[in-house]
């Protein structure tokens, strides 16, 4: 057999290894990207280990997710504690309403028996002041002028005549109650929508008229824009007799009052009953064009 040159032996030994030396460099590296030459075991190794971190990854979203909604609660119990404060102040508010009506009730009462005791010593006032000026009369008029006193006491009986109507006013249990009626209708009349709305607040205390009395407030109210308590005043007037001659006007009013609210719905149910109930009237014209609107 023919023996090879020593220099060719070496350069193919040089090439040989030169060629088997990239499929074996980093051969079992599990570290490695892209892993290769791996036993039967370092595959199960390798594959434990991406389980592992496919896990980890999963762990971590989960970790993050939670960090979300425990943020979305700490928001939403921040809402809930505005709330919360928010309703209590409503309370304290109600609570303060309360104390108020009874201060005002308090106040009325000590101004009836003011009044009871002020007409008394209006009259000990006016004796003293007759006395007083008689008195005057015997001494040297330098040290008060008569015409001045007489003006004084002109002011001071005009002051007391026009306290005495205020207080005559504000008593309304010294009149009977178709006075009171009477004079409600008027002060309605003359547009004194206050007024009238005490007097008719204190015909229904007393079951006057309470129907009309009703629709009386429901009247002022709805002139006044105050459109819910209108609504409430109707009902309440309906309820108790609903064969009045105001009912038409009360069935527009009422619709117009809903309308002017946003219930368009009721409204419409309001302006149709009184089409059907009061065709002729003048309420169920100003009805038909006002339903035609909406």
């Amino acid at each position: 057999m023919r023996k090879l040159p020593l220099s060719l032996l070496l350069l193919l030994g040089v090439s040989f290894a030169g060629t088997q030396e990239p499929s074996a460099f980093g051969a079992g590296n599990l570290d490695s990207p892209e892993p290769y030459g791996l036993s039967e075991d370092e595959r199960h190794i390798l594959k434990n280990r991406r389980a592992i971190e496919a896990l980890q990854k999963a762990l971590l979203k989960q970790q993050q997710t939670v960090q979300q909604n425990r943020e979305h609660i700490d928001g939403l119990q921040s809402i809930i504690e505005g709330w919360n404060s928010r309703i209590r102040e409503f309370e304290r508010s109600i609570t303060q309403i309360d104390d108020l009506n009874r201060s005002v009730a308090d106040l009325q009462a000590k101004t009836e028996i003011l009044s009871k005791t002020q007409n008394e010593n209006f009259e000990q006032i006016r004796t003293v002041l007759q006395e007083l000026g008689t008195l005057i009369d015997s001494i040297n008029e330098k040290y008060v002028d008569k015409e001045r006193f007489n003006r004084l006491e002109s002011a001071f009986l005009e002051f007391k005549e026009a306290y005495e109507s205020f207080v005559k006013r504000a008593d309304l249990s010294s009149k009977s109650n178709a006075e009171i009626f009477k004079e409600a209708k008027k002060l309605f009349r003359k547009k004194s929508y206050s007024e009238a709305k005490r007097y008719f607040s204190y015909l229904i205390k007393n079951h006057y008229k309470p129907a009309t009395s009703n629709y009386y407030l429901g009247e002022i109210s709805y002139l006044s824009g105050r459109y819910k308590d209108a609504i409430a005043y109707y009902k309440r007037s309906a309820s108790l007799y609903d064969k009045s001659s105001f009912m038409p006007t009360l069935l527009l009013h009422t619709a117009i009052s809903l309308q002017r609210i946003g219930d368009k719905e009721q409204a419409k149910q309001f302006y149709n009953s009184l089409i059907s109930l009061y065709p002729k009237s003048k309420a169920a014209a100003v009805a038909k064009k006002n339903l035609s609107k909406l």
